[in-house]
This record gives C-alpha cells, sequence and structure tokens, in this order.
C-alpha cells in the first residue's frame, strides 16, 4: 500500500513539475485584449471554421500562424484533418457559442496571449451540440493568424456556457 503512495506521490510531483500553468492576471488579460482586435479575430475564426467546412485545406493551413506552417507541412496537415473527420464527422455547419481570452504556453519558451472562439457543430456523424469547434488566435507576424483548429465533445457533459 505504501508503494502505491509513493507512485502515486511521484506521478503528481512529475505532473505538477513538467507542466506550466498560464498565470491570468488582470494586466495579462488586459494584454491579451489590446493584442487580440476581438472584431479582427471573430473574422479570422469565421474564416477558419469556413475553410473547414469547404474542407479548403491550402486556405486553412495558410491561416495558421508560422509556427504551426513551419511544423507541419502539406501532408501532415491533410493528415491531421483527416484523423479529425474520421474520429468526430466532416463539420456541416456551425453555430458560434462564445470566445475566452487568456494566454497559450507551450515548450520553447512559446506565451501568446490567445482568443478562443467555440461554436457548435453538426457533422457528418453527430447533431449540432455534441461536437464542438474550437479556433485558437493569436497575435502572429504583425498581424493575427490560427494557433489551432479543433474538434471536441464533452463526455461528462457540455457546460452551461456552451448550452
Amino acid at each position: 500500500m505504501r508503494l502505491k503512495r509513493i507512485h502515486a506521490l511521484a506521478l503528481m510531483i512529475l505532473f505538477a513539475g513538467c507542466i506550466k500553468p498560464p498565470i491570468i492576471t488582470p494586466s495579462s488579460q488586459a494584454e491579451a485584449e489590446r493584442a487580440i482586435d476581438q472584431g479582427q479575430a471573430r473574422q479570422l475564426s469565421d474564416s477558419i471554421a469556413d475553410n473547414l467546412l469547404k474542407d479548403d485545406r491550402p486556405n486553412l493551413r495558410k491561416s495558421m500562424e508560422k509556427g504551426f506552417r513551419d511544423y507541419y507541412d502539406d501532408a501532415s496537415f491533410a493528415s491531421l484533418i483527416d484523423r479529425m473527420f474520421a474520429t468526430y464527422g466532416k463539420p456541416l455547419e456551425v453555430e458560434y457559442k462564445m470566445d475566452e481570452i487568456g494566454r497559450k504556453t507551450g515548450s520553447g519558451g512559446y506565451d501568446k496571449p490567445v482568443r478562443k472562439y467555440w461554436y457548435a457543430a453538426r457533422t457528418s456523424k453527430y447533431e449540432k451540440g455534441t461536437v464542438y469547434l474550437v479556433v485558437e488566435i493569436v497575435p502572429d507576424e504583425g498581424g493575427l493568424a490560427g494557433s489551432s483548429v479543433s474538434l471536441v465533445t464533452f463526455p461528462l457533459g457540455v457546460p452551461p456556457s456552451l448550452k
């Protein structure tokens, strides 16, 4: 029993030591508000959603931030989209629900303000309200760009803010 507790504690320490949670303060939120114009970001997010609906992969990839485009070539990007469609179905319709502002951090010192847009999605496999499209917008190269696009579900129930 003692060994199991030590193992569980070691896992908690390992996870706590490896994850740098973003620290949201009033000043960092204000920075994000200044860095990401809500109107321009919404327009870009809607465009990314539209390109996903049309399965326009070249324009979808072009709208992503430089680091994303550098990391994923056309073939690997197409593979990501194929796997997303295989799992959740092809998006057929989306409805804007809300946006959130915060920070996005990652390995190698990646740290940017982010505005995350949520859409209820109807796909070829699921009715609207089961799957959600999430589009993250960040400042990049003097403008705005997508940082990620994903389809997600909530196995334990959809948060009230998305209903």
